[in-house]
């Protein structure tokens, strides 16, 4: 995985899981399109706000609905860009998105396979909330510790997971470091 993808699941897990499957290409606008994602060379945090936006406005009606709470993270997360040292550097990117996206493919998220994902993590996620610091934590992937924060919910559970992820999961605490590396570029 990388910081994109790492990215874009930190804002909306569904969103990540259609990333996964497509292959990346360097293209003028992010653009959705036969199995690929064409995406500009721009500012990281630029890059990830215009990719989760096309792959949400790639989603079919029913996964759009379904997603529509996942929109305010991906919002949320470029506002707190914009009034971060990074704002002025992506505000061009930011404000110029319409013409950046365009319209491809509609996906449709692989909810099946998102359960299946989640039923490992659940149990976690439940005993995290209540207080514990479960030792299993540790031997998550990347992949699954992000899973069990976007199941964590509202922004105050996500970052009481996340404090626990970052406390026992070194792979994470590693992840994020490359994250963060990232969104400074």
């Amino acid at each position: 995985m990388d910081e994109l993808e790492f990215c874009v699941k930190s804002l909306s897990y569904p969103l990540g899981m259609l990333l996964e499957n497509l292959e990346r290409k360097p293209g003028e606008r992010v653009e959705v399109g036969n199995g690929t994602v064409y995406i500009p060379n721009v500012p990281f945090a630029a890059k990830c706000y215009l990719t989760a936006l096309a792959l949400f406005e790639s989603l079919d009606v029913v996964d759009a609905k379904r997603l529509a709470d996942d929109l305010t993270y991906v919002e949320d997360f470029i506002e707190r860009v914009l009034l971060s040292p990074l704002g002025e550097k992506v505000r061009p990117y930011v404000e110029e998105s319409g013409e950046l996206i365009s319209n491809g493919d509609k996906l449709s998220v692989d909810w099946l396979e998102f359960e299946r994902r989640s039923e490992g993590v659940r149990p976690l996620l439940e005993r995290i909330l209540g207080g514990e610091e479960p030792k299993e934590i540790g031997e998550l992937s990347v992949d699954e510790c992000l899973l069990l924060s976007y199941l964590a919910g509202d922004r105050e559970r996500r970052e009481k997971v996340n404090a626990v992820l970052g406390k026992l999961n070194s792979a994470f605490r590693e992840a994020v470091k490359a994250y963060f590396k990232a969104l400074r570029s």
